[in-house]
């Protein structure tokens, strides 16, 4: 009967809900930093309803991870997929991650920064993770920087792809200078010049 019932109070929580706040865990505090005491005090599901539904701390990890990268996508970069995408659209995009990193919310960070200085060097899985997010960023600035040069907005002879990966890894290079404290009006600045090299 004890058992049962500890099995249907696993179920009372939302496991998408948990898992959101896992992510806010992991990004202001890193893996390594991060107890499954953490985990339990953040969500307020005991370890029995973790490790039920998720699995151990590296299980847990790599579907916070996937779900961090599911959620920029979806709610950066989706637009540039659509017909009509401009160049505005690229840089509302940045206009919102060096918001974001600007915040004065102390605890904020990249969970894609933590992950890539503290585990992908020796973690191949995670390498992977990283990759793969990189190369859909990548994708989806060069999808939209195509329709902006059918716009004329960028010069002619851009090359779509080479510039995706660009703005990519200027992307994130703002979030590692945004988390060490350079200012807004710094990374403003950056932007403004890595956007104006696609129309020269």
């Amino acid at each position: 009967m004890h058992i049962l019932s500890a099995m249907v109070r696993t179920r009372t929580f939302d496991p998408s809900a948990a898992l959101s706040q896992v992510v806010d865990l992991f990004s202001s505090k890193g893996y390594s930093e991060t107890s499954m005491e953490d985990i339990v005090q953040a969500t307020g599901v005991s370890r029995y309803g973790l490790y039920g539904t998720f699995g151990n701390k590296r299980e847990l990890f790599e579907q916070a991870l996937e779900q961090y990268a599911e959620g920029m996508g979806k709610r950066s970069f989706l637009r540039l997929l659509e017909p009509g995408a401009s160049l505005d659209h690229i840089r509302a995009i940045f206009n919102e991650r060096v918001a974001d990193m600007s915040c004065s919310d102390e605890n904020k960070g990249c969970l894609f920064i933590h992950t890539a200085m503290e585990l992908a060097p020796q973690d191949a899985e995670l390498r992977g993770v990283l990759q793969r997010f990189m190369k859909r960023m990548s994708k989806a600035f060069a999808v939209g920087l195509d329709s902006a040069k059918g716009r004329g907005e960028v010069r002619e002879d851009l090359d779509v792809d080479a510039a995706g990966e660009m703005l990519t890894s200027a992307m994130f290079g703002l979030a590692v200078m945004g988390r060490t404290g350079f200012s807004r009006e710094m990374l403003d600045k950056i932007v403004d010049n890595t956007l104006e090299s696609l129309t020269r």
